[in-house]
């Protein structure tokens, strides 16, 4: 039902932005704070009173130290409390994070930029509310375009959106079946290849999943004329740690380099090793615990941390593979971090260790312990949508490139959008798909 409504939602939301005279402040900041009541009117009122706090108490150093202090404990209290889920959880990490560097640039005296109705905006915009982008304070101003009708700008967000819905319900929800079918059950016995297997079907999963809110939340603020920050930029395809870093989860990372990174590497610019190490453990300890307060996301965090700081020190002796045969050991060590990102708790992370590391798990048959476990099942059917999720998700990654482009172009392409719908119908999750995976943060 609430699809309904927000379809309808944004079609008077859009005539009133184009078609009236009320300011495209006023229309933007009215349209959001509906949706949000249709989705949690606690979490609107929570959102409204921090942006409020915010903005009072950017005016003086003293003042933006206790709203940095309320942020957190507010970002500490929800991860414990039960009543997270109904007043604080929805989009509380983002724009949290965002009021956060609005204050941090009141400490470091660069003053009052933004008006209340930019921070309303900003925090409250219904495209982006409940996972990111994550906005620095310098990309705070939303509503700086013109609300005339823009045919490119329709053209581009519809391609957009649709291109979002593809990755979600077709590839990262069917995706979703299969690591689920290990990650969900810490308690049962997988032979290794199984767990490493899924292991990675979860990193691939995490992006699709992610990128696919981007994509939509960026298409629709196009339909707005409003151009979002890119938060992906073809991260399957790194050929080393650092450059997988620099195409993912780019806009939680640019806040953490910014606001972090920075500092200490132009604090101990004099001892360039000592910096960078420090700001790169800072960064992902911190990138960690802003998941959540679990083991898993901090060794997550520390792995990531790890990996960099071992690339880093290999360049700087000019020790690294060649970019050829860097791509394979990436996503290897990249999904090995992401086991404890799922797996969440130590001794769910221990358990699928244990099983990784122990020989007899190593003896497998395919049929039996691989296909069966990730196809929920080893009837015909089941290895029949086993091989059809699996053949999309092969091409998609060959054609990503070229999909990517037809999906930002602000030209309709009838062919690309009636493949898309016909897959989403066809081929998508509309029974068993789960929630975007970072609306949980």
């Amino acid at each position: 039902m609430i699809g309904e409504y927000y379809l309808i939602a944004l079609i008077i939301g859009m005539v009133v932005f184009y078609k009236t005279t009320i300011p495209r402040t006023y229309s933007l900041l009215g349209l959001s704070i509906l949706f949000l009541g249709l989705f949690n009117w606690h979490a609107g009122i929570t959102v409204i009173l921090l942006t409020l706090f915010t903005f009072f108490l950017q005016k003086s150093k003293r003042g933006a130290w206790v709203g940095i202090f309320l942020h957190v404990f507010i970002l500490v209290f929800a991860n414990f409390s039960k009543l997270s889920t109904g007043i604080f959880q929805l989009g509380l990490s983002y724009y949290s994070l965002q009021n956060i560097g609005i204050l941090l640039n009141r400490i470091r005296d660069q003053g009052q930029k933004h008006s209340i109705w930019d921070l309303l905006v900003a925090n409250t915009f219904f495209a982006k509310f409940l996972s990111g982008p994550i906005l620095l304070p310098k990309e705070m101003n939303l509503v700086g375009l013109n609300n005339k009708w823009n045919i490119n700008s329709f053209h581009g967000g519809i391609n957009r959106i649709c291109f979002g819905l593809f990755k979600k319900m077709v590839l990262a929800d069917n995706l979703s079946v299969m690591t689920s079918a290990v990650f969900q059950h810490p308690e049962s016995e997988f032979k290794a290849i199984t767990i490493l297997l899924a292991s990675l079907l979860f990193t691939v999963e995490m992006y699709l999943n992610f990128s696919a809110y981007t994509d939509i939340a960026l298409g629709i603020a196009k339909l707005f004329n409003i151009r979002l920050k890119e938060n992906f930029n073809l991260p399957l395809r790194s050929n080393s740690i650092s450059e997988y870093w620099r195409k993912t989860h780019i806009s939680l990372i640019d806040w953490f380099t910014h606001n972090f990174f920075y500092y200490f590497t132009f604090k101990w610019r004099a001892q360039p090793i000592k910096a960078v190490i420090t700001g790169i453990t800072v960064t992902f300890i911190l990138s960690g615990l802003w998941h959540g307060l679990e083991l898993g996301y901090l060794i997550w965090g520390g792995l990531n941390a790890l990996y960099l700081i071992v690339e880093y020190i290999g360049k700087r002796k000019d020790i690294q593979l060649p970019k050829t045969l860097g791509w394979f050991p990436t996503l290897f060590f990249v999904s090995f971090a992401n086991l404890f990102f799922v797996s969440k708790y130590w001794m769910n992370s221990l358990h699928y260790l244990r099983s990784i590391c122990s020989p007899s798990t190593w003896r497998f048959t395919w049929d039996k312990d691989v296909i069966a476990i990730l196809g929920n099942g080893g009837y015909l059917a089941q290895q029949f949508q086993l091989i059809t999720i699996a053949s999309l998700l092969i091409l998609f990654l060959i054609f990503e490139k070229h999909l990517e482009f037809k999906a930002k172009s602000s030209d309709i392409s009838i062919t690309f959008l009636t493949l898309l719908i016909l897959l989403i119908f066809i081929v998508g999750n509309f029974n068993d798909g789960s929630s975007f995976i970072y609306m949980q943060f």
